[in-house]
């Protein structure tokens, strides 16, 4: 049986602005009907035009900004029919908003050096992060952000704040470090320049998340993933966005845990290693 967060409502919201980012993304801009608490990042809503037909399946989102109480922004890869129609809507119109849902990240907000990894359309919670984490001033904080190229470091130059160490990775070498985000932290902790006992947030497609897995467990870090992961309906209803859970975690009692009401922010060991 699903359920919808205490503070979650579902409600048309006003598409206010959209402007493009890289060659294949785009940033909307919502103003709700209704004003939400501060959101911790890794939170995120199902989006759908108003006006139902075949290709308008609710989709999930991570919050990229909370502009303010009223008003959110995502950050949107057009992958097919359903996030095209999203880049179509005409700005005044409105669409379907079902906000605030899942489970985020836990800004740290202690001295610990905190890393995070992303990749892609995966950087979408750490802005919301970054800013928060921003207010401690002697916190240590890396974003290390790869990509395939520059042009897919989506909205970049945002990114560059103060009190942030931000290293790019790229497939192609056009920016920062040549290679993937693994090899680019792997490279920063044998240098001493990330510590191994940080707290490293990741998010990102599934590959690079599985990779990431893979080398965190290995070396026994401490970890936080966001999971990518198909979802009808971000409620709990449809039962389609299972994760195998750890015989040692908070759901050891359960095989699964939804990634919609568990998740989409789980903590490493909770879950089972990726396949």
């Amino acid at each position: 049986m699903g359920r919808l967060p205490s503070d979650a409502c579902s409600a048309p919201a006003k598409l206010l602005a959209r402007r493009a980012c890289g060659p294949d993304a785009f940033i909307l801009e919502v103003e709700l009907d209704q004003p939400l608490a501060k959101l911790n990042p890794g939170r995120f809503a199902m989006l759908a035009p108003l006006e139902p037909n075949e290709l308008t399946v609710p989709r999930p989102f991570s919050v990229y900004q909370q502009l303010s109480a009223t008003r959110l922004s995502f950050l949107i890869q057009v992958l097919g029919k359903g996030t095209q129609v999203l880049r179509e809507i005409p700005l005044g119109d409105s669409l379907l908003c079902t906000a605030p849902l899942g489970n985020g990240f836990t800004v740290a907000d202690d001295q610990r050096e905190v890393v995070l990894v992303g990749g892609g359309i995966g950087s979408a919670p750490f802005l919301m992060y970054l800013q928060q984490r921003a207010s401690n001033n002697t916190a240590v904080t890396h974003f290390i952000y790869g990509a395939r190229s520059l042009e897919r470091l989506y909205d970049h130059q945002t990114f560059a704040m103060k009190g942030v160490n931000v290293l790019h990775a790229t497939d192609d070498g056009s920016s920062g470090f040549h290679g993937n985000v693994v090899a680019a932290l792997e490279q920063e902790i044998e240098s001493g320049r990330i510590s191994k006992d940080a707290l490293f947030c990741v998010c990102g497609p599934g590959p690079m998340l599985k990779g990431f897995d893979e080398f965190a467990r290995g070396r026994e870090l401490e970890f936080q993933l966001s999971l990518e992961t198909y979802m009808g309906c971000g409620i709990g209803v449809c039962n389609g966005c299972p994760t195998k859970t750890s015989k040692h975690g908070q759901y050891a009692d359960w095989p699964w845990a939804k990634t919609c009401l568990d998740g989409p922010v789980f903590k490493a060991y909770d879950i089972s290693a990726l396949s």
